[in-house]
């Protein structure tokens, strides 16, 4: 009967679907039936009867599911793996279907799931196939997991368990996953999915004891459960660094390569994810990943350098510094004589210091520069990945160290060459994706001297912007790290939220696409004169790659769209214009060329807010807008542009533009992969900052001044209030510190309103609040201080903390700033003979130099004002603190000057009184005053 109604529901569905509540009945007896095949039947009618299934049809399908419950049970007892692999596919269907079929039964259902998936007795294909709804359900559904948490605990916990199982002897490696991998991919899906909340507790407990067990299977899980959780529990991970980093650093010498190896991986993935905490255990890291780099298993190598290349990829070039030479050392000796997949993870490492190190890698560059050419060029089909990475390192060395070194500039004809011999002899979009990348940091490098490549690289990039994307069919994916890179979360990011431009899933044509583009961009911007027989199609091809179907190839079309304008109005612009010069000027009068390009460019920078449900799209487009606006200075652009562009910004400070209205759709928005949407969040807000001071510059102040009032302020109050996320906190006072900074008096009408706000984050727990509400509140009083000036006691008080020897540098300098300003503006509100002895024990400034400027500014001001009576005491101090900043070259110029100025007054109006004083400077401050009067300063 059920090989009846399966044929039945298939083609007759529609028909049957006043049925369904009979049909659900004869299933759930048929399911009871004693025979396996029977019940394999029965499964097979749910499948096809689900898209018929209503809210009706629920009470009738949960009874279905009472009596798929026993049936399991029997299943399980009598090791039926066929029937049981069988009800698990089914199960994911029935979750699938948007009514409520599996709610009531959740628990049991997947505490069935549970049972298959850590029977021990059972194919491994059978456990993942056990897993899958879990997996699902945590994707997709998150809340409903969330709401059993102590079934949450016990998943979690068994789940570490099947880490620690070893690999089946008889296991097949080609055909499925082993049962700790299986579990390994499981926990990543969580982690990503579901608050760290729900995840995290449990594995640290089980990560703590297995670290140190004598069973090496269970070091190796302790270790594969960290690298997995890093990247969805980073926030809850970073909190526990201190903690759990040692058992890492332990278990990188841990005598068993299976351990290393898996230690490796782990630390790789705390370093891509808990940044920045990650890096200030340098010191302790580096030694532990040199010892690897020799390790004599291959895949300890290759774990290493995978490690490396994450970890120094964010280092600053004072911290890599007295790593260089033993680095470089061990990477050569891996690429002499490792392995094709540990040499290309040893030039992805080479990429990575050559980055953070700038130029401090100089000196390595005439040995590492002929062993990346022998691999740029290697014929070798298992080396591809290694001429990919050899492009890259070789364009990421030139970019850092610049193409006139005498090392790197007899090289790069040679780079050229051989990559452009990549396009017609290899088929590869990864080798071309490098390849065009490499060429935009050669050109950046050259400048105009690039111009002679342009005919040769310029239609390639057209080529590959303009193929189709299933072109290229023999992608080759044996890049991967190794087996474990099955465990964590592919690099697909598929996302389909429904509605506007966003379905990504990352492939080497869309790499290639997005480097083509990008490329672009910075061919115009090296040497614009040389590229203009190539803007109209290049406008062409971006208006294309800004509707492109993945968001990263959108984000590089904006950017290089304002990069195109920008190389235009510089060719069509005298050479002496520049844009503060042209601001200066008054309104700037565009050439016709640059016109056309400002009208194509505007709708394609402002219609994301409108149109784009990707976050990272929107804010490149914000971005690429504000630096646009910036540049091309005030009066470029047309009122109706203008008036976009502030709409936009409107739109994404107040939370509804598409990308952000799509967010708020999902109902299950809140999942684990909160901290990564917090992340965008606050880059896309950060972006819709940084337009309000571009389009004060753009529209001039007095014509801004009403705009912000009235579109723009509101929305940063509302970013201001307490529920706000803190990060956005920080962001909106610092967007609102920006706009004082350009407006100046005009601010005064909304001051009373925001320096209450300010005087909360001024209290933040939060370093980059409390700076940023500092910064703010200085430029607000210098503002309007008279209406600053009921809040006085009050801001006085909160700034007086932040001079605490505790408070973070960054922070305190900014208090530095903010007092300078307040004792010019208002110098009749500060007890003098208390604040400045304060003030001056916080300079010099240890972090943002800028604020030494109002700092000097309004000591000076006091010294100048025949005040010199009244701060007499303080004259010894002030002089030291004086000579110390005219030494610090790292500080603006305009500090130095002001403090060599005004010493040079004080000299010649109080000799008797200066002499002995500025005499007791050390040598080299007394040398840097000298300098600075002979120079004008």
């Amino acid at each position: 009967m059920c090989c009846s109604l399966d044929f039945l529901v298939h083609f007759a569905g529609d028909t049957l679907q006043p049925h369904a509540a009979s049909i659900l009945q004869a299933v759930a007896a048929s399911i009871s039936h004693p025979s396996d095949l029977v019940q394999t039947a029965a499964l097979s009618v749910i499948e096809p009867l689900l898209p018929y299934m209503t809210d009706a049809q629920v009470p009738a399908f949960h009874a279905l599911l009472g009596a798929l419950l026993p049936c399991a049970q029997a299943a399980l007892v009598a090791q039926n793996e066929d029937l049981l692999g069988h009800m698990c596919q089914v199960l994911v269907e029935v979750a699938e279907c948007p009514a409520p079929l599996l709610q009531p039964c959740l628990q049991q259902v997947l505490e069935m799931c549970m049972t298959i998936a850590t029977n021990k007795h059972f194919e491994s294909n059978t456990r993942e196939q056990a897993l899958q709804l879990l997996q699902w359900m945590a994707k997709f559904k998150p809340k409903q997991l969330t709401r059993h948490k102590l079934l949450m605990c016990a998943i979690v916990e068994a789940l570490c368990e099947m880490c620690c199982e070893p690999t089946p002897p008889d296991y097949d490696d080609a055909q499925e996953l082993p049962p700790q991998k299986v579990a390994a991919q499981a926990l990543d899906v969580l982690a990503l999915s579901l608050n760290s909340q729900h995840v995290v507790p449990a594995c640290w407990q089980f990560v703590q004891a297995a670290a140190s067990s004598p069973d090496m299977h269970r070091r190796a899980a302790a270790m594969m459960v960290c690298a997995v959780s890093a990247e969805g529990c980073s926030e809850a991970l970073r909190k526990r660094l201190p903690q759990v980093l040692p058992l890492l650093l332990t278990a990188l010498q841990d005598p068993e390569g299976d351990v290393r190896g898996v230690a490796a991986f782990a630390l790789g993935q705390f370093s891509e994810y808990l940044q920045p905490e990650i890096l200030e255990h340098y010191t302790e890291v580096m030694p532990g990943v040199f010892r690897l780099l020799g390790d004599p298993n291959h895949d300890v190598q290759e774990r290493a350098c995978y490690a490396l290349d994450a970890f120094c990829e964010n280092l600053e070039p004072s911290e890599i510094l007295p790593y260089m030479p033993q680095l470089v050392e061990q990477l050569l000796l891996v690429l002499q004589n490792g392995k094709p997949g540990v040499q290309e993870m040893a030039l992805s490492a080479v990429s990575s210091i050559a980055s953070a190190a700038q130029q401090a890698f100089q000196p390595h560059t005439a040995v590492m520069l002929p062993v990346l050419h022998h691999f740029m060029q290697h014929p070798g089909k298992e080396y591809l990945d290694c001429r990919c990475r050899a492009i890259e390192s070789a364009g990421i060395i030139v970019g850092a160290l610049g193409a006139e070194d005498p090392v790197i500039s007899p090289h790069i004809n040679g780079m050229m060459e051989v990559a452009l011999q990549g396009f017609s002899l290899t088929d590869s979009p990864d080798l071309r994706d490098h390849s065009h990348a490499m060429f935009a940091h050669i050109a950046k490098a050259l400048g105009e001297k690039f111009a002679g490549w342009l005919p040769r690289v310029v239609p390639l990039a057209f080529q590959s912007c303009n193929q189709e994307d299933g072109q290229v069919a023999d992608v080759d994916d044996s890049d991967d790290i190794d087996d474990d890179d099955d465990i964590v979360s592919d690099d697909d990011d598929s996302e389909d939220h429904g509605g506007g431009r966003h379905f990504n899933v990352r492939t080497g044509v869309m790499d290639e696409k997005m480097s083509a583009t990008a490329a672009l961009g910075s061919y115009a911007k090296a040497c614009p004169h040389a590229f203009m027989p190539y803007v109209e199609q290049t406008l062409s091809t971006l208006a294309g790659m800004s509707n492109y179907w993945h968001d990263e190839a959108r984000a590089a079309a904006y950017d290089s769209l304002q990069k195109l304008t920008l190389a235009i109005h510089r060719v069509f612009t005298p050479s002496t214009s520049t844009s503060v010069a042209i601001a200066a000027a008054g309104p700037v009068v565009l050439s016709e060329q640059c016109r056309v390009l400002v009208e194509a460019a505007m709708p394609s920078l402002t219609s994301p807010v409108e149109d784009d449900v990707s976050k990272v799209a929107v804010t490149a487009a914000a971005a690429a807008l504000g630096h646009l606006l910036k540049e091309l200075g005030q009066g470029a652009v047309g009122p109706i542009h203008l008036e976009a562009a502030a709409n936009m910004a409107k739109a994404l400070l107040e939370n509804k533009a598409m990308c952000q209205e799509a967010e708020d759709d999902d109902e299950e928005g809140d999942a684990g992969d909160d901290e990564e949407l917090a992340a965008e969040d606050e880059e896309l807000l950060a972006a819709a900052a940084d337009l309000l001071p571009a389009l004060a510059l753009s529209m001039g102040q007095d014509a801004y001044a009403p705009v912000f009032r009235s579109l723009h302020v509101e929305p940063l109050i509302a970013r201001l209030k307490p529920q706000q996320p803190i990060a956005l906190r920080a962001i909106a006072a610092g967007a609102v510190a920006e706009v004082a900074e350009k407006l100046g008096a005009r601010m005064a009408p909304v001051v009373p309103t925001l320096l209450p706000l300010l005087l909360r984050e001024l209290q933040s727990s939060d370093d980059i609040n409390r700076q940023n509400a500092a910064y703010c509140s200085g430029l607000l009083v210098q503002a309007s201080p008279e209406q600053a000036t009921p809040f006085m006691p009050q801001l006085l008080t909160a700034l007086h903390n932040m001079f605490r020897p505790e408070e973070a540098a960054g922070a305190q300098d900014n208090a530095v700033g903010a007092v300078g300003r307040i004792m010019t503006a208002v110098p009749q509100a500060l007890p003098l003979g208390q604040v400045l002895p304060v003030l001056l024990g916080a300079m010099p400034l240890k972090e943002d130099l800028n604020e030494t400027t109002p700092a000097v500014n309004a000591v000076c001001t006091l010294l100048m004002a025949d005040r010199l009576t009244e701060l007499q005491q303080h004259v010894p101090q002030i002089i030291q603190v004086f000579g110390q900043v005219a030494a610090q070259v790292t500080c603006p110029m305009e500090a130095r000057s002001m403090v060599a100025r005004t010493l040079m007054q004080l000299q010649a109006k109080y000799p008797e009184h200066m002499r002995p004083l500025l005499s007791q400077l050390p040598s080299e401050q007394q040398t840097a005053l000298q300098q600075l009067v002979a120079n004008g300063h």
